[in-house]
């Protein structure tokens, strides 16, 4: 039961390390998990791990084991994805993979496109190529939104789907290399999972809540208003679908559920997704509010005659979110993802409604400054 994690210092994958050392400790469920983790110029590897686990960001849980407990589950490999050989990997016995490493960037750029073509399809083609022979499964991080566009609600299934159209080169990016992932596993007869999370917020679990070591995707939102909009005069209009919303889930969530399917190799795709998305007319109007927006007006189509805030939000973050606010979401069967909250016995929305504005209140008292 050891596992080679990937992407151990980012938002999601950080979790995964924390929820692996409660289940090593405290269920025993779990065995040895080895991080690649790289230096940084003047913080090594292993450092980097020790600050993670006394970030007071961390989970409350952690709190029961100490530094050293801690430490005896986890086994720095200090590389990147990219400089690593398959004999920095020969000494570690490990039979599973969790490829959580990733770049998220949703940016219309060609840097960013190329960013993620290489950080999120070429780096994964490399990885799997060095990994040793005796491995046995492994376990993708993908995301729900790797169906590009469709109009039908999506299962796990995703051969079952035309996928042709995707709002950006991430979405792009995450289907192709699930699509190499799942040849390359069944060319060398390795077991996979494909684990699909939605849009991460902070915790909504584990105290303390609402955090998060990085505030990216719709918090570029809350980014954006506190900045430039909470002094502005200017009336903001802003083109949304009105029946449409955003599909978010808290990270402590996201990395119970791919534990979850870790001890559950019968689980061979899962969208992690909310079953009860929260719609763009409710949360833009609470978060409006909160940075004391009053004059506003949520449109069925592109406004006309932009005035200064409008035209900075249109040419920066509305370029990236246009495509998830203003034509219809995806829509997702969440049965099988329902199991794993009432296994959980946790409300169905886990929590995200009734905590949006506290997420977006967290991300300004703490200035967005990344914890580690």
């Amino acid at each position: 039961m050891n596992c080679l994690l990937t992407g151990s210092t980012g938002i999601l994958g950080s979790h995964i390390l924390f929820e692996w050392i409660h289940k090593a400790l405290e269920e025993k469920s779990v065995g040895h998990l080895y991080v690649i983790i790289r230096n940084q110029r003047h913080k090594n590897a292993q450092q980097r791990l020790i600050d993670m686990l006394r970030d007071k960001s961390r989970p409350q849980f952690l709190d029961k084991f100490s530094l050293e407990a801690c430490l005896e589950k986890i086994t720095v490999i200090n590389s990147d994805l990219n400089s690593l050989r398959t004999e920095d990997l020969k000494d570690y016995i490990f039979d599973t993979v969790i490829h959580c490493a990733a770049s998220t960037s949703l940016a219309q750029t060609s840097s960013s496109k190329n960013k993620v073509h290489q950080q999120n399809l070429v780096v994964t083609k490399d990885f799997l190529s060095k990994l040793p022979e005796r491995l046995s499964r492994f376990i993708y991080i993908s995301t729900a939104f790797s169906y590009g566009i469709q109009l039908e609600e999506v299962k796990e299934n995703i051969d079952d789907y035309s996928i042709s159209d995707f709002r950006n080169a991430y979405e792009e990016s995450k289907f192709e290399s699930e699509t190499y992932v799942r040849h390359f596993c069944s060319k060398h007869g390795i077991k996979v999972q494909i684990l699909r999370p939605s849009i991460i917020c902070g915790r909504l679990i584990e105290q303390p809540l609402f955090e998060t070591p990085k505030f990216d995707v719709f918090y570029s939102w809350a980014i954006f208003l506190n900045k430039y909009a909470k002094n502005s005069k200017d009336h903001f209009r802003i083109w949304i679908d009105h029946k449409s919303g955003l599909n978010i889930v808290p990270v402590d969530f996201v990395a119970k559920a791919i534990l979850h399917a870790y001890l559950n190799p019968s689980i061979r795709e899962l969208n992690i997704v909310n079953p009860k998305p929260i719609l763009h007319k409710n949360y833009i109007n609470e978060v409006l509010n909160y940075f004391n927006i009053n004059s506003f007006e949520l449109l069925n189509k592109p406004p006309a005659q932009l005035n200064d805030l409008e035209s900075l939000y249109y040419k920066s973050i509305g370029v990236v979110f246009e495509k998830y606010v203003s034509i219809p979401d995806l829509k997702f069967n969440s049965e099988a993802v329902s199991k794993i909250i009432n296994y959980l016995q946790l409300d169905l929305s886990l929590g995200v409604h009734d905590n949006f504005i506290n997420l977006i209140n967290h991300s300004v008292e703490v200035g967005f400054r990344r914890s580690y």
